[in-house]
């Protein structure tokens, strides 16, 4: 059987991806730190600067995330080659399988392929959400030392440089 890492890919979310982002679940504590993906997908719609990713196992979607690269990412970097990852999340299902950490090596090739322009990474995780900042650390992002208040508290801001 192939490794997980084999069997997890990006790609922009196109209209097959829809019905499976409705149906996403997630912990109800998840949901103080993110967004359900079809909310996150819809605030896409709006805003030509937010570009909506899929993560796939094999063809089925089983995570999603957005790429900003609008006024936001100001809050977290000076950099004018940045963009903000936000509204990451792997539905409740395939949780725990190492996708996330497999989705988040794949962010350089991806980003090289579809933001050219872009030279970092940034986020926010939340200062009450460990688990999601030692996945973050451990596909190679740094801790800036920098904080920002989000929506839950306090969050960590880290980068990924591409």
């Amino acid at each position: 059987m192939k490794k997980i890492e084999d069997r997890v890919s990006l790609t922009k979310v196109a209209p097959q991806h829809i019905e499976p982002l409705r149906e996403f679940t997630l912990h109800k504590q998840q949901l103080a730190f993110t967004s359900m993906p079809i909310l996150a997908y819809e605030k896409c719609l709006l805003d030509q600067k937010r570009f909506p990713v899929a993560i796939l196992e094999g063809d089925r979607p089983v995570g999603f995330f957005v790429l900003d690269q609008g006024a936001d990412v100001w809050a977290y970097s000076k950099s004018t080659h940045a963009i903000l990852l936000r509204a990451f999340s792997i539905n409740l299902p395939y949780q725990g399988r190492g996708i996330a950490k497999a989705s988040l090596q794949q962010l350089k090739p991806f980003v090289k392929t579809h933001l050219p322009h872009c030279r970092e990474v940034v986020l926010g995780v939340n200062q009450n959400n460990p688990s999601a900042k030692k996945v973050y650390l451990g596909a190679g992002f740094i801790d800036t030392g920098k904080e920002k208040i989000g929506r839950s508290g306090p969050m960590a801001i880290l980068k990924f440089f591409i």
